[in-house]
């Protein structure tokens, strides 16, 4: 099968509206390629927005638009219906922006600054112009932090680097895992604070019973 990046079928915005996604699904699985025209119509600019938003580079998102859709053109044929075809693309979208954010991301170090809790300063630690001694701490502290995610459970774990590490917004992290924006916001709640008591003894010079080791 052959991805075809530019539709040449003309449709109205009313009629992209009225498509029906499940048959032209079904045509598709039957090996009617041309029917995955129209949903790349509908939901393109839809998607190169969400690009946008997270890469904020017009060349980039383009880039990644076309990455999302191919990786649904491959993955269409295995497509089973459980939800709709947009939060089904917009998944493989957001996949998509996270890799490129990890590539670009790669030896980059942990913002302790997106650490911090509501209006507590516990996590804030990082000083944007640090003596010698100061970066160091900041190293140290940074290695603690990464060793105490590592030790929240798994959902809470997984909610966190999605927020912080991969800056994704609520409503993102939601889609992708397929949970409420509530159960993803109590996640959040319940990890800063779980990492708040775990750091706590370490800013007052104190000893951490878990010793920064992680299970």
């Amino acid at each position: 099968m052959t991805y075809r990046q530019k539709p040449t079928t003309v449709y109205t915005d009313l009629e992209l509206e009225q498509i029906d996604e499940a048959e032209l699904v079904n045509r598709f699985q039957d090996g009617d390629t041309e029917a995955f025209n129209p949903l790349v119509l509908k939901y393109q600019q839809k998607i190169y927005n969400l690009m946008y938003q997270r890469v904020r580079d017009q060349e980039v998102a383009k880039d990644l638009c076309q990455e999302a859709f191919l990786k649904a053109f491959k993955a269409l044929p295995k497509f089973k219906g459980g939800s709709a075809f947009y939060s089904w693309i917009y998944r493989i979208a957001i996949n998509c922006s996270i890799d490129f954010q990890r590539q670009r991301k790669r030896g980059k170090v942990f913002p302790f600054e997106e650490l911090s809790v509501e209006d507590d300063d516990v996590l804030n630690m990082k000083d944007p112009h640090p003596s010698p001694d100061k970066a160091l701490e900041e190293k140290e502290l940074g290695r603690i932090i990464r060793k105490a995610v590592k030790k929240l459970p798994p959902g809470q774990r997984r909610v966190f680097n999605l927020r912080h590490r991969n800056e994704l917004a609520i409503k993102d992290i939601a889609v992708l895992l397929n949970r409420s924006e509530g159960t993803i916001k109590a996640h959040l709640h319940h990890a800063h604070r779980q990492l708040q008591g775990m750091l706590l003894p370490y800013l007052q010079n104190a000893p951490l019973e878990w010793n920064g080791e992680t299970q």
